[in-house]
């Protein structure tokens, strides 16, 4: 009895273990398994089947799950050009919200040297024209700090948007949203969320507007009725 109830952990074990193994969808719906050591939001880098390394652009991903997060391949106009960055889901639904920022592609402590590893993808990526919500006028420049971003990270820079009601919008919140910043972010929570009546009283009746509380505004809208 003992025997047959230490197979059954050991599998049940693999079987978790296995769900939470990294992973990459590239746009021709190949998948790619193994450990995902960093993401600079650019590119990913990933020791596939925990073998070799490669550092895979964000314009030949659609999506990819690293640390019980997901993580999709948008495209930003900046200027004339469509380039392609990661952004990390925090809600998805109705509204989508996303950080972009605050991670490092190389681990601090990798000495390796890594293969780049070039991918052709079909063009069928999440973040292309017919992505969710694409809009021009998004440009990565600039940003807002994070105490915890590691040293050289890019800057943490949160997106909001409503597919089919306009492009990605930056919303400028924080651990601690600047005071100087908490009426242009209500107007947009009122935009995004306010055709809710419940979610409107909740917008209208805050007052941190932090990056906890617009995560759970958002989720609250998403939140089906019945």
């Amino acid at each position: 009895m003992r025997v047959y109830l230490l197979v059954f952990i050991a599998i049940i074990f693999g079987i978790e273990t296995a769900s939470c193994q990294d992973f990459i969808v590239k746009n021709n719906d190949e998948v790619l398994r193994g450990t995902i050591k960093g993401t600079d939001y650019f590119s990913v880098l990933i020791s596939a089947n925990d073998e070799t390394d490669m550092v895979l652009p964000a314009k030949d991903i659609k999506n990819f799950f690293w640390n019980g997060n997901t993580y999709l391949s948008k495209g930003f106009a900046t200027g004339k050009n469509l380039e392609y960055r990661f952004v990390k889901v925090l809600a998805l639904g109705k509204v989508n919200l996303y950080a972009f920022g605050g991670e490092k592609l190389m681990p601090v402590q990798k000495q390796k040297r890594v293969r780049f590893s070039p991918s052709i993808g079909i063009g069928a990526g999440t973040g292309g024209y017919s992505g969710m919500g694409l809009g021009g006028g998004v440009s990565i420049v600039g940003g807002r700090n994070m105490p915890e971003r590691p040293a050289g990270a890019p800057v943490i820079r949160y997106f909001i948007e409503k597919p089919g009601a306009g492009p990605l919008q930056e919303i400028p919140i924080k651990a601690i949203t600047d005071e100087s910043k908490k009426a242009e972010v209500k107007t947009i929570l009122l935009q995004k969320l306010g055709d809710k009546p419940s979610v409107k009283e909740q917008v209208e009746a805050t007052t941190s507007l932090n990056t906890k509380e617009v995560t759970e505004l958002v989720d609250a809208y998403n939140k089906p009725l019945f």
